[in-house]
């Protein structure tokens, strides 16, 4: 059988790879892949198998989608027996979305890790937000390396706040000992997917709905096989309540990822939002020596350039309220409030619409406010009051 293979050629250099689309993927993709790392590795070492990994992950769910049989080179043997599980949780998610497309390798690789000469052994995804900050917190700084990524919420061409980002991450991890990496690559906007936006509204956005979950975990792989890692952390956003709550981040899809025997593992999963701040604020308490970290929690939209808490769209209010809850002033957290923080709540809480799928985040928050209120006095306690009446009177109805 004459299959169209999905990768042109690809250009391999030290700390870079570049990716060029074959034919069926050449109409997809805005620009070839592109994948840096800041960090000890040199991808002319590793089998070209495992440096195209990445940008496998961040197409493969688009040509299950379009159908047909492709074929690349050569793939990693683990990657290829996982990707059966990660498309059945698409399946899951999506049931209604046709997942029939295949990909066929012409050689399974198998590929042992390097020896690794020092104490790291596992690679954690981290942003500054609630999830990775929750995640740094539960790990060993002496196994753990901090991986933060370029081209996902933060622009390729947007150096100052990249490098404003990078100064708070190495800020923390000096505070917490750990040792960090970085990864740039141009994963945000790299597919054309707006006819299935028009066909299938439930995969808007295609990078937030299917893409970034596995997408984003794929780049710690290469990373971890150089250096002889043992596992990749992929700080989970989904908390129990969210089982079958569909998002491109879930632990249908990225925990059942394998490479060279090291999987993905979803730290967290077993807690949601609020309740990762309100362990947080827990630790906190019982470390008051340590300064608490400014939480990068606003995306703004995904423009590329957030780098500030605007205080006012849905994930901000609801770190504000998962702070208060716990009694918590949010500007200690990286999250600049006014005085008159109760009446700027009153007014922005309203304003907002809260999407479907984070409605058991915002339960949760209702819960957590319902338990504080008895021991709540004043305005404090007046303005929970307000948030428990408005929120039920709006969602609970």
């Amino acid at each position: 059988m004459n299959l169209d293979n999905i990768i042109s050629h690809v250009d391999v250099h030290q700390k870079k790879a570049t990716v060029f689309p074959g034919t069926p993927l050449a109409d997809r993709m805005r620009q070839p892949f592109t994948i840096e790392y800041d960090a000890d590795i040199d991808l002319r070492e590793l089998d070209l198998s495992i440096v195209i990994t990445p940008f496998l992950l961040n197409v493969i769910p688009l040509l299950w989608f379009l159908g047909g049989t492709y074929k690349v080179d050569s793939m990693d043997e683990d990657l290829f027996s996982s990707l059966e599980l990660v498309r059945d949780g698409f399946r899951t998610l999506y049931p209604d979305v046709p997942w029939e497309g295949q990909l066929i390798p012409e050689t399974l690789t198998s590929t042992s890790r390097r020896k690794n000469n020092t104490d790291l052994s596992q690679v954690l995804f981290f942003s500054g937000g609630v999830d990775s900050t929750y995640s740094a917190l539960q790990a060993d700084p002496d196994r753990t390396i901090l991986l933060t990524i370029r081209g996902h919420d933060i622009a390729l061409n947007n150096d100052q706040v990249w490098e404003t980002v990078c100064a708070q991450v190495d800020s923390f991890a000096s505070r917490f000992d750990f040792r960090t990496a970085k990864v740039s690559a141009n994963v945000f906007g790299l597919l054309r997917c707006g006819d299935i936006h028009k066909e299938y509204p439930i995969l808007k956005p295609w990078y937030g709905t299917v893409q970034h979950g596995i997408g984003l975990s794929s780049l710690g792989f290469p990373l971890a096989i150089y250096n002889g890692w043992d596992r990749v952390i992929f700080s989970s956003s989904e908390g129990v309540k969210a089982k079958h709550v569909p998002w491109g981040a879930h632990y249908f899809l990225e925990p059942n990822l394998k490479v060279s025997g090291i999987e993905v593992f979803s730290e967290g999963a077993e807690l949601t939002w609020p309740d990762k701040v309100a362990a947080m604020v827990e630790f906190f308490k019982q470390n008051p020596e340590q300064e608490k970290p400014l939480l990068r929690i606003c995306l703004d939209d995904m423009k590329g350039s957030a780098v500030k808490n605007c205080t006012s769209c849905e994930k901000c209010l609801r770190g504000i309220l998962s702070l208060i809850v716990r009694c918590e002033d949010p500007a200690d957290w990286g999250i600049p409030v006014s005085k008159t923080l109760f009446e700027v709540l009153k007014k922005d809480l309203p304003k907002i619409s809260i999407e479907p799928g984070w409605i058991y985040i915002w339960d949760r928050i209702h819960e957590l406010a319902l338990l504080v209120l008895p021991e709540s006095n004043g305005e404090y306690r007046q303005f929970l009051n307000w948030f428990i009446d408005w929120y039920e009177n709006k969602y609970m109805v």
